[in-house]
């Protein structure tokens, strides 16, 4: 069967105006206003009566309401109808991207690198050929962002938020070809995601140790800021392993002074050696735009365990549980698939998860939290509660794909 030619790129979305260019994400730092001091106003007899008639009836009528939604409308202790829960699972915002085969064993190496520090410009022709554009179409329009070659046959990293709601994803080379990407795997709180392309003989980018930067190292960035390609920017290193709240999610990032605009994300954060520190997915702004050089970028470290966990194939526990409010000692487990190991080892509904893994786990979060880490083929020990006995059962994580299958 012949092989299908790529096509070539006929333009970004800088390129074609018309089309929507959806943002991605950013943190935005509230303006502060002088509190606003009114006179005080003079309070008559009359008028302080009318005032106390007034309250006397608001207080009435909010005892009855509030005696009506605590009888009627709040969870009830002890039954399951009208308890407060959080499910676990919600829907997979990358669940509409065409899936990539996992387990493939591939990982990313971040190498030693001992060779002279290189100018801008020398930077730029090492690392432009290993940086691509990224278009993804979704339901509420076209996207588009940066990514970074990680192997010759087409593995390539991303940030999450350009591909998330997305049903279809390109990625143009340097030499303008366009391919269809399939996902690898996607971590929403990381904000990271693997594609894959049919290409070969690429050129893959250098990874570098992101532990040995310091403050006040120079930094290059190169995306691709509002369609503009392969553009290169150049600053410091303003502060490492800084928490900064992402859409709700606390990251902890490298703060540069490169400048970084919509566009970059996903893009590369590099050292003088040429090589890839960070993964590039915010900036700062405020909203009269009157702040600059806040941009922020995930250290390669944390990158490279989270690209080798989501290539090994993301692993699941095979149940999905609730967070209830009249529940306070863990979650409890309201469906186990049968094709999962958790439920041949003997979880089921009903159970009341409160470990994983020796830790503590009565809220949604400390359950992500003990999972992080974890990966497909390892054996974990949960302790379940069933019929107020506690008692401990292991299995081996699966991928999603072997649950699914």
């Amino acid at each position: 069967m012949a092989k299908e030619e790529p096509k070539l790129w006929t333009g970004g979305q800088w390129e074609h105006p018309e089309t929507p260019f959806i943002l991605p994400p950013k943190v935005t730092i509230p303006v502060a206003h002088p509190p606003i001091f009114r006179k005080k106003r003079r309070i008559t007899e009359r008028k302080k009566a009318l005032f106390l008639f007034l309250v006397t009836i608001l207080l009435v009528l909010g005892i009855s309401v509030g005696s009506f939604i605590t009888h009627y409308l709040l969870p009830l202790e002890g039954t399951g109808e009208h308890e407060i829960s959080l499910l676990y699972e919600d829907e997979d915002p990358f669940g509409k991207i065409e899936q990539a085969e996992i387990g493939t064993g591939v990982t990313l190496a971040i190498s030693v690198n001992n060779e002279n520090d290189l100018s801008t410009s020398e930077i730029y022709k090492k690392c432009v050929p290993s940086i691509v554009s990224i278009q993804s179409v979704g339901e509420e329009g076209i996207s588009t962002g940066t990514g970074i070659l990680m192997t010759e046959d087409g593995y390539l990293i991303t940030n999450a938020h350009v591909v998330s709601g997305a049903y279809s994803v390109e990625v143009m080379l340097q030499n303008d070809r366009i391919y269809d990407a399939k996902l690898v795997g996607a971590d929403a709180d990381e904000d990271l995601a693997v594609l894959k392309i049919e290409a070969y003989n690429l050129t893959p980018a250098e990874f570098g140790d992101s532990d040995l930067l310091e403050c006040g190292d120079m930094v290059a960035a190169i995306g691709d800021p509002l369609g503009y390609r392969t553009s290169i920017t150049e600053g410091i290193v303003s502060a490492l392993d800084r928490t900064v709240d992402v859409d709700g999610v606390s990251m902890r990032l490298i703060q540069t002074s490169a400048p970084i605009n919509f566009g970059n994300s996903g893009g590369a954060l590099i050292n003088e050696k040429g090589q890839i520190v960070g993964v590039t997915t915010v900036k700062i702004i405020s909203e009269d735009g009157s702040i600059d050089g806040l941009g922020f970028a995930i250290p390669m470290n944390n990158v490279k365990s989270v690209v080798d966990w989501l290539i090994a194939g993301k692993p699941t526990l095979g149940i999905t549980v609730e967070q209830r409010a009249s529940e306070k000692r863990g979650l409890v487990v309201i469906q186990v698939e049968k094709q999962a190991t958790a439920y041949q080892a003997g979880i089921r509904t009903g159970d009341i998860l409160c470990s994983f893994q020796g830790q503590e786990v009565t809220t949604i979060d400390q359950l992500k939290a003990a999972r992080a880490g974890v990966s497909v083929g390892e054996t974990v020990t949960v302790e379940v509660i069933r019929n107020n006995q506690k008692q401990e059962i292991s299995f081996v994580m699966q991928s999603q794909t072997e649950i699914a299958a």
